[in-house]
């Protein structure tokens, strides 16, 4: 087989609504030939420069440049190699310029990277950039936050729930740049198939919009509506970060496809079962127990008087079962420990423990478009049309009107996706007037 696969792809990347330079850079590369995708299959980059060190937006576009040069150049035997290696490089490039001027001795990057080839796709990343699987209605986080929360919520000192309230966002724990040598996850490869979009983005996009709602915006438009309505998203709850995104979406792939990863289960700890023979085991004991009591009872009358022979024939099957008590009590409580240090263990390896066995896709949400979603995107319409007709942006009116009513004709009918399209359409329009107010200068 001589084809190479069908991918359409967006990219995009915007300064956001509070940052007065864009710290973040992409880049993307795909095949020409199908002997160099088969060998080392089309290149998507995402950096995020580090906003608390100086320079970072050259330490992101040292990474996208040197990065994809060492990828298609290097001899590698896999996959694998090929983006450590190329890791490796973007690393030793953003370390050398800083060595080369004290100015620079800081700097670094985040970095994810994608491969779609015939093996499948593989995800290169480190630091806290994300890469996404939107498939069949379902999102799925491919790569895993070098990042202090999930650091902790790894070794079981925080979950999900909590570690908001517990650990300070944006904290990451590696990048590209400031270390000679870096540690460098590569996960890989997952199956891809025809309709899969990949997401790879920096956290400015993630720290404003869940995971839900990106699957949602992917899953309802083409990848360049999609990357332009996450971006005016994100900015219009605050856009607090540089945001960028690139999103490919998989037409046909006829490659080979990789082994399918099972989601790991998330939800919460199973019960663990004691033995089957518990009751028996008690019901055993308590019954020795009360036949031990009258035995020893009746006995130790008769001895008291004077009928010794009795006596002792009714004082020795009592010692025997007490002592057949005291086994059944010590196998029961056996029994107990090994069922709670079970259940011990099985909460160690949900929650993370100090060794967790983790593996991708770390975690998964719906990507549906729900009623909460679709009030969250009316609801940015109206406050952006208002401050359009209080401030006289100079945005058609009508045709916002025409939207909005194409729109609750497309909800009476049930057509989600369409009001998704129809609602996005109107807040890049007025997006596109904000934009031009607050950036003029």
């Amino acid at each position: 087989m001589t084809d190479q696969p069908l991918v359409h792809y967006a990219s995009r990347t915007d300064v956001g609504m509070r940052r007065a330079a864009n710290q973040d850079s992409l880049a993307v590369r795909l095949c020409s030939e199908y002997e160099e995708w088969s060998r080392c299959g089309h290149l998507f980059v995402v950096a995020d420069g580090m906003g608390g060190h100086s320079v970072g937006d050259l330490a992101s576009r040292i990474a996208v440049e040197s990065l994809p040069l060492a990828y298609f150049k290097i001899d590698a035997a896999s996959m694998s190699e090929r983006l450590m290696g190329a890791l490796t490089a973007g690393n030793r490039a953003i370390n050398d310029k800083a060595r080369e001027n004290p100015e620079f001795a800081d700097m670094g990057t985040t970095c994810t990277v994608l491969s779609l080839s015939s093996e499948g796709a593989y995800v290169g990343h480190v630091g806290d950039s994300r890469t996404y699987r939107v498939r069949d209605g379902v999102i799925e986080q491919l790569s895993f936050d070098h990042s202090l929360q999930w650091e902790m919520i790894r070794q079981g000192r925080a979950t999900m729930d909590n570690v908001d309230m517990l650990h300070p966002r944006n904290v990451i724990t590696r990048c590209l740049g400031p270390d000679q040598n870096v540690t460098i996850d590569v996960e890989g490869p997952f199956d891809v198939r025809a309709g899969d979009q990949f997401v790879l983005c920096s956290d400015g996009l993630t720290g404003h919009i869940s995971d839900t709602e990106i699957g949602a915006v992917v899953s309802s438009m083409p990848p360049a509506e999609a990357s332009r309505l996450l971006i005016n998203l994100a900015n219009c709850r605050g856009g607090a970060d540089n945001i960028t995104v690139v999103i490919a979406h998989v037409e046909q792939y006829p490659g080979i496809p990789g082994p399918v990863v099972d989601q790991p289960e998330v939800s919460k700890a199973p019960t663990a079962k004691a033995p089957s023979s518990k009751k028996s085991h008690q019901l055993l004991g308590n019954m020795s127990l009360i036949i031990f009591a009258l035995l020893a009872t009746v006995g130790l009358g008769l001895l008291a008087s004077g009928q010794n022979s009795y006596g002792l024939l009714l004082i020795c099957p009592a010692l025997i079962l007490g002592f057949v008590r005291l086994v059944v009590s010590t196998s029961q409580a056996s029994e107990e420990n090994i069922a709670s240090e079970a259940l011990a263990t099985t909460e160690i390896e949900l929650q993370g423990g100090d060794m967790p066995a983790l593996k991708s896709p770390y975690r998964s949400a719906q990507a549906i478009v729900n009623d909460k979603f679709l009030d969250f995107l009316a609801e940015a319409q109206s406050e952006l049309t208002q401050a359009a007709k209080e401030n006289g942006w100079t945005v058609d009116l009508e045709a916002l009107s025409d939207l909005q009513r194409y729109t609750k004709a497309a909800l009476n009918q049930n057509k989600r996706e369409r009001c998704v399209r129809l609602r996005a359409k109107a807040i890049d329009a007025l997006m596109k007037e904000l934009y031009a107010k607050t950036r003029r200068s």
